[in-house]
């Protein structure tokens, strides 16, 4: 009775573990619906295909990630890696962790588990560069961990792109913001990137290479800026953007990293919708009355592990408040107007969306070693260069590919993560021992004398000495085995020639005579047989 009140709870326990995970997979399985983009293997207009190409045509090469950035701690050369991370459309599968402190917990911050937050860190602190493109979505863990969060609410700014409608709105990758002239950007408000133009340790590369005369074919990762025979290096940046949000900086924040530098922000006009009613009520001060924000906010912010951002030393992480500002119709606005990504409603006017991406590239995986260049040459990649798309925080546009993804997930989870792990290993000793109680004695039995039980308890630890007949069996067996006898010539054996191979009296005994033992005194004949035949 107390048996099977074991195997009962067992098999509770095993079935609850095994249901929540099989619900939690299916929970995401079945959010698939409306028209999701951002990943760089789809050709849609809002994929990043186009971005995907450019970076292969460098001479880099690119992977998606589909499980979990636990992987990332799995990449050889971190310094010469890029994880790019566009559009977070999802949260993850909420399964027990670790927290930061070391304690037990279920439910899971946004978009990323606190381990796959580590992991993003220690991927940076080890030299990879990380670009993280979001607005809207799930990758407030990411960023907090860096000292930084995403407001999370829509931005408008007067700094917008009235061709479109003030859902598109430009942001000037510099310290002070750019302001319209009639229905452009004023071109007298525009400025140099902060770092990117400067002579020192932090310069471009293409800054470096400006003026250099070199063939198109030797043009190296300053391609994009190849014109007339030369590297004409044009170090301002019009991104256009949509659907944007701000991004603060958390004071005090203790991340471990060197500095944080804002790369872009708004014009001071812009407002934030707070409550997300689609209307602006701003005031001297935010009230129930006058619950939205007015001001200045920042777009653009950079982390880096040195002083000077470095491209040859110490990693970086530089976030975006905008998911959508690689997509094919922002990056690629010229093919978008002719129809290669399908009929454009209203024509995209030109960016400098791809010039930037093309640059942070070139800025991240350029060789650094110095004699990869000549005076009529610009160094090209890095012989690792790698660049790896998160797919993992993207909805799959299939059952059967989301169900992939979401195995994979689990795979990587119960391989890299601790608690994880752990409980791994209960789930298999669980059934293991299920199937240990369910056991049922083998016929023919044997080898009874090789393996010793062990259960939950001692109730069964000696549940075959108290069969004779079979020990018996075993031990016959065992004389034959010995001296290398047929069954057929066994059988046919003299009962006193079987009494002189045993040579044991208290054998001879056991196996010629029909009586009870007591479980003391088949231990003991137990013990004779084991020894047996040794000497």
């Amino acid at each position: 009775m107390q048996l099977n009140k074991k195997r009962i709870a067992l098999q509770i326990a095993f079935w609850s573990v095994l249901l929540i995970l099989l619900s939690t997979v299916v929970s995401n399985v079945i959010n698939i619906g409306g028209q999701y983009g951002q990943s760089a293997y789809g050709t849609d207009w809002n994929d990043l295909s186009k971005f995907k190409k450019d970076v292969n045509d460098m001479g880099i090469e690119t992977k998606s990630l589909v499980s979990s950035p636990l992987l990332l701690a799995d990449i050889e050369d971190p310094a010469n890696t890029t994880f790019i991370i566009a559009g977070v459309e999802r949260d993850t599968i909420s399964m027990p962790q670790f927290s930061s402190e070391g304690f037990l917990t279920f439910a899971s911050e946004d978009g990323y588990t606190p381990s796959e937050v580590q992991a993003i860190k220690e991927f940076v602190q080890a030299g990879g560069d990380v670009l993280v493109l979001d607005d809207f979505g799930y990758s407030s863990s990411i960023a907090k961990a860096f000292g930084v969060e995403f407001k999370g609410v829509q931005l408008f700014d007067v700094v917008y792109e009235p061709t479109l409608d003030y859902n598109y709105v430009w942001m000037c990758v510099q310290e002070s913001p750019c302001g319209m002239d009639g229905d452009e950007v004023d071109p007298t408000t525009l400025n140099n990137h902060s770092r990117w133009n400067n002579f020192d340790t932090s310069a471009h590369i293409c800054k470096m290479m400006d003026g250099r005369e070199v063939s198109q074919n030797n043009a190296g990762v300053c391609a994009q800026h190849w014109e007339n025979g030369m590297i004409q290096y044009d170090a301002s940046y019009q991104l256009l953007l949509n659907n944007i949000t701000g991004i603060d900086v958390i004071p005090k924040a203790k991340t471990g990293f060197a500095t944080t530098n804002i790369l872009a922000v708004t014009s001071s006009e812009a407002t934030i919708d707070v409550n997300g009613d689609g209307e602006i009520w701003v005031g001297s001060e935010q009230n129930s009355e006058t619950p939205d924000l007015w001001g200045q906010f920042n777009l653009s912010i950079e982390v880096c592990m040195t002083q000077d951002c470095n491209f040859a030393q110490g990693g970086r992480i530089t976030f975006i408040a905008d998911g959508s500002a690689l997509i094919n119709a922002l990056y690629d606005s010229e093919g978008y107007n002719a129809g290669d990504y399908g009929t454009a409603k209203t024509p995209i006017p030109d960016n400098d969306n791809r010039k930037w991406a093309l640059d942070f590239i070139a800025d991240s995986l350029v060789d650094p070693d110095p004699n990869s260049a000549t005076p009529t040459q610009v160094p090209g990649v890095s012989p690792n260069a790698l660049v790896i798309f998160d797919e993992s925080r993207h909805i799959q546009p299939s059952v059967a590919s989301e169900s992939y993804n979401n195995i994979y997930f689990l795979l990587v989870y119960f391989t890299g993560e601790g608690l994880a792990m752990l409980l791994l290993f209960l789930i298999l000793f669980i059934v293991f021992e299920a199937v240990l109680l369910k056991k049922k004695d083998p016929e023919p039995w044997r080898h009874v004398f090789s393996i010793i039980y062990y259960g939950f308890g001692d109730a069964n630890r000696y549940t075959y000495y108290a069969k004779s007949n079979k020990i018996k069996q075993v031990f016959l067996s065992k004389v034959r085995n010995q001296n290398g006898l047929t069954r057929e010539e066994f059988d046919a054996l003299p009962a006193r020639e079987l009494q002189t191979m045993i040579s044991d009296p208290v054998l001879v005994k056991f196996v010629f005579e029909n009586k009870k033992y007591s479980l003391e005194q088949t231990v003991a004949v137990v013990k004779r047989i084991k020894v047996w035949g040794r000497t």
